[in-house]
């Protein structure tokens, strides 16, 4: 059976016998026919010189910022706070307490996350209001606008300027966190759906890597470096704008949401550049496009419908569910250790801080293993194996501090637990609840699912961070046992209601599948349905909308 011969039409009924795929269970379930079919074929899409723009652009403007300004700030702290003080003198003509200063250090670091939050919340949402393309554009400028401002605040003494950077960064963040998946799943041949999903990952440790690097002392973690090593991304930023004009709109939302065939027809063929496998391409988008990513009454997928749709309530508590049990899985708390660990082992704080940006070296790598990865291997087996290391790894961890006082071999025992963990955490847990919602998710409401996703993600960030240092000083290393617990719990959820995804089809996932809709979303159920007849060689299959 080749995928060659493929071909359809609509119709309202037909005549002629064939097995029956009723999908009217699922709003969007022809979607499963644009992930698998081309996958069959045997025309592989080869890699053309518009998808790497895509992912270059994307990483260069959106992944790699994000991480670099989420740890940009932790190395050259003392120094900014010193600037700080003499600003709001300057200024203000106002001496800060000590209690002052710290709050209004609170502000710029936590204002980030508050910025991320937001961010995400709307950027899936904006993507289908603006198009894939020009929702990146935008984000890229503000981003550009970000870096403008940290750079000049310390020229211009400026707290507002520095508290207004930093929001806009993690708005920015937070809007990245929708925009990448997104865009890169549906600009993807299908068997790289999965690959392109794990690429916001991959950026952001590139970008925590580079901070950590730029932050030393003897580069730009300076009383006169700082202000170009907080904005210092603004040069890759510059590229991906310089890149922005030839970069290729996402055919999937032209055909699904613009509803301009042309227009994805011509995208299509610039990311493909094969025209044997655009035909099978075009005839799922248009199937697609038939079905509709929003109801035939014109009504656009919001949280509140997907809730109401029965077969997405799991799909979003499976997205809330592993976006939080990243964040409470200890990784934090894990960096937060790791200076104090090497300490303890005789580094002094140069050396100290050589080992941490080693443990980033090595966070970065896994990262990149995690591409063939997530290509090759089941999700419920990678991340079943990630979380029940990442346990033990903790646990041992939790041990050795303990035994730091007692014990020459303590130390050694806890720089190796440290790596382990690093090295299983980005293996499954760190990449894969960035993209599962373009696997649990069709079209429509995909959007929805990646914007909880991202809010998910930074408002348990912004708890851990906020809490992590309290419980840490109450509890110290047993701080761990908390997250040690939240861990054993998400492999339980991820046991119990997980579905593979991995070369599944959206309709056929156990537990997602949707039960027949109400009739105000313009889907029945019966004889009386619409339907979509598709040959496949010699087989002609009558699909239900």
């Amino acid at each position: 059976m080749t995928n060659q011969g493929w071909h359809h039409r609509v119709t309202r009924r037909t005549q002629v016998p064939c097995p029956v795929i009723k999908t009217s269970d699922s709003p969007l379930s022809l979607d499963a026919f644009s992930s698998r079919a081309p996958a069959k074929s045997n025309n592989k899409p080869r890699i053309t010189k518009w998808m790497v723009v895509a992912l270059v652009t994307t990483l260069l403007g959106s992944c790699l910022p994000a991480g670099y300004c989420l740890g940009v700030i932790n190395t050259p702290q003392e120094i900014i706070r010193e600037w700080m003080r003499t600003a709001v003198l300057e200024r203000y003509d106002k001496e800060l307490s000590a209690e002052e200063e710290i709050s209004l250090w609170a502000v710029v670091v936590s204002i980030f996350v508050g910025g991320a939050i937001i961010g995400a919340s709307f950027g899936a949402r904006l993507a289908d209001g603006v198009g894939r393309r020009a929702a990146l554009l935008l984000n890229h400028l503000l981003c550009f606008f970000s870096a403008v401002l940290l750079i000049w605040c310390k020229e211009f003494s400026s707290m507002e300027m520095l508290i207004i950077g930093r929001f806009t960064c993690g708005l920015y963040a937070g809007l990245a966190t929708c925009l990448v998946p997104l865009y890169l799943s549906e600009v993807a041949p299908a068997e790289y759906k999965g690959v392109m999903g794990v690429t916001f990952p991959l950026g952001l440790c590139a970008g925590l890597l580079i901070s950590q690097v730029l932050g030393m002392e003897s580069i730009l973690g300076t009383a006169c470096g700082w202000p170009y090593l907080i904005g210092g991304f603004i040069v890759v930023v510059t590229i991906a704008l310089l890149l922005h004009p030839i970069l290729p709109e996402s055919p999937t939302y032209c055909y699904v949401i613009s509803m301009d065939d042309t227009k994805g027809l011509k995208e299509l063929q610039r990311l493909r550049g094969d025209k044997k496998y655009i035909e099978v391409e075009v005839s799922s988008l248009r199937m697609l496009a038939s079905a509709g990513s929003k109801t035939r009454h014109g009504k656009a997928w919001g949280l509140l419908r997907v809730l109401q749709s029965h077969g997405y309530r799991m799909s979003l508590m499976i997205c809330i569910t592993f976006n939080a049990g990243q964040q409470f899985s200890g990784i934090n708390a894990v960096f937060f250790y790791s200076t104090l660990i090497f300490r303890t082992a005789g580094l002094d704080l140069h050396q100290s801080q050589i080992a941490s940006i080693g443990a980033g070296i090595i966070n970065f790598a896994l990262s990149i293993l995690a591409v063939p990865l997530i290509k090759h291997c089941k999700r419920r087996v990678l991340l079943l194996t990630s979380v029940a290391l990442c346990i033990l790894c903790q646990v041992v961890l939790m041990v050795a501090l303990r035994l730091i006082p007692m014990s020459s071999y303590a130390p050694y025992v806890a720089i190796a637990a440290l790596i382990f963990y690093v090295l299983v955490y980005g293996m499954g847990l760190g990449p894969v609840p960035f993209m599962i919602a373009t696997e649990l998710f069709p079209v429509g409401p995909r959007s929805v699912g990646l914007s909880l996703s991202g809010t998910t993600n930074w408002l348990s960030n912004l708890i851990v961070g906020i809490t992590f240092p309290l419980i840490q000083e109450i509890l110290g290393e047993l701080s761990f046992m908390l997250f040690i617990t939240s861990s054993c719990l998400l492999f339980i959820f991820i046991y119990r209601f997980l579905p593979e995804t991995f070369g599944k089809e959206v309709m056929s996932l156990p537990h997602l599948s949707v039960e027949a809709q109400d009739n105000d979303e313009g889907i029945s159920t019966g004889t009386e349905a619409d339907s979509l007849e598709v040959r496949m060689g010699t087989h002609l299959y009558q699909v239900q909308l």
